[in-house]
């Protein structure tokens, strides 16, 4: 069995986590602009009827599952003078950016199924390209450090540049594409093109600031034998489900927060038009969130750990299952108690951003000392995989869930399908929240556990040694 040298910093200086968190602003650009404003876009801008709309981009998270677990693999064989994962920062930045453009650029006088082809192959690509960056990015923070606690604060630090990201991205979105459309004399298309623009450019430079700004320790173990990228990492990913149950316990609960969570950021922008009947006002809606983020997650890092990330996760979902329900039974008509209700959603919901991230990299120790290999990026890859494929099975039932109501795009709707929006925007979040907290339950791993775990691997690699040095 082999083991991964545990050679990084247990403490890290602020200025180091700060570049680290500041790759999370970047790639929150586009996970918000696509998260908040695709489907939209799909429906209202590119006239894609909804069912296909939320079929393109549930096909686009099916094709997630291939391509996470073969980059996890393909980030953890790398090997560089740079690192492992540092050099995705730089190279495949600007690829990315390029790839977001074209996901937001409608083109004219195309037929119906042409504008659904286009939709989806732009998209897988944007998609594929998101990987190649996220997941080397998320993978490093398991080699920066090795302290538990460490990487709670590391998940602060990362949150709170996320969610400086989708505020930037939910506020200043819809004042970009309104300013650019006025510009462009009326036409929304080249105001989402240029909004596109200025977003892949800003992302692309802060990636590059990230991976001057951070670092990975030297690297003493050769790249793992076995095959080249392909299905031997898919089935590696599976066998790793299988005997990590903390994993699989975190999985359920980005899984649930992905898939019914956000119900409630998808629909916002439709309740505000239709609902309200302004839809201007749903860009400081959009912004609520983020902006509760930034402020909760230093907060809920102090929470973990006076108590312990588990009790953290759990305090969120008790207080997000309650905001959800408040949101249904109240009638939510003028914008100031959306906003206020959004806000309280978004102290419980800001505890599921923060403590996954912190949670995660825990599991990768709890899989080296089972099965006595050391696989960060898969690990991730996996887990962002699941948060993909979620927000993928999200958009395809939302699709189904209008039709289902009986929504039109660009018409009034009728008092039944505004409640049906509403119990999709409220319901089904609360349903998530009471799963996510079902299966924390049990989860295991807290500060003296997987300080145990550590020395139970140095142990193992101690011995290790002195048996090959004995041969």
């Amino acid at each position: 069995m082999t083991s991964g040298a545990m050679t990084g910093q247990d403490h890290l200086p602020a200025w180091r986590k700060a570049g680290y968190a500041s790759g999370d602003l970047g790639l929150n650009i586009y996970w918000q602009g696509v998260s908040l404003f695709l489907f939209f876009f799909y429906t209202d801008i590119m006239g894609i009827p909804v069912w296909w709309a939320g079929f393109t981009i549930f096909a686009a998270s099916v094709w997630d599952g291939i391509t996470d677990p073969v980059m996890g693999g393909i980030a953890d064989r790398t090997r560089t003078k740079r690192g492992r994962y540092r050099p995705y920062l730089l190279f495949a930045a600007p690829v990315l950016g390029l790839g977001f453009i074209a996901t937001f650029f409608a083109p004219p006088g195309l037929p119906g199924w042409a504008l659904v082809t286009y939709a989806l192959v732009t998209h897988l690509v944007l998609r594929t390209l998101y990987t190649v960056v996220s997941i080397p990015y998320a993978a490093l923070s398991a080699r920066m450090t090795f302290d538990s606690a460490e990487r709670g604060a590391l998940a602060g630090w990362r949150m709170q540049a996320a969610a400086l990201g989708g505020l930037t991205t939910a506020f200043s979105t819809p004042m970009i594409v309104q300013a650019m459309s006025t510009v462009s004399g009326g036409d929304p298309r080249l105001g989402w093109l240029l909004a596109a623009v200025m977003m892949a450019l800003t992302a692309t430079l802060i990636f590059w600031i990230c991976y001057g700004a951070t670092a990975e320790p030297e690297d003493t173990q050769a790249a793992p034998p076995g095959p080249g990228p392909g299905l031997h990492d898919i089935l590696t990913a599976a066998a790793m489900l299988r005997r990590n149950g903390p994993l699989v316990r975190v999985f359920i609960a980005i899984t649930m927060a992905s898939l019914c969570l956000a119900m409630m950021s998808k629909m916002l922008i439709y309740w505000f038009k239709y609902a309200i009947g302004n839809e201007a006002a749903a860009g400081p809606a959009l912004a609520v969130t983020p902006l509760v983020l930034l402020v909760m997650a230093p907060v809920w890092v102090a929470v973990a750990k006076a108590t312990s990330k588990r009790i953290a996760f759990m305090s969120g979902c008790a207080i997000g299952f309650a905001g959800y329900l408040a949101f249904f039974i109240l009638p939510m008509r003028d914008p100031a108690s959306v906003y206020l209700m959004l806000a309280l959603i978004a102290v419980g919901v800001s505890a599921f951003a923060v403590m996954f991230w912190a949670m995660l990299p825990d599991t990768v120790e709890y899989d080296e000392w089972v099965s006595g290999e050391r696989n960060e990026a898969r690990v991730f890859g996996f887990a962002t995989f699941a948060q993909k494929a979620a927000l993928g099975l999200n958009a395809l039932l939302l699709g189904v869930l209008l039709d289902l109501i009986g929504f039109t795009p660009n018409e009034a709707q009728s008092e039944a399908a505004l409640t049906g929006m509403k119990a999709i925007m409220a319901l089904i979040p609360a349903f998530g929240a009471a799963v996510t907290l079902a299966a924390l339950w049990r989860y295991p791993i807290d500060r003296a556990y997987h300080a145990g775990l550590r020395d139970k691997i140095a142990a193992r690699m101690s011995e290790s040694s002195i048996k090959e040095a004995s041969l």
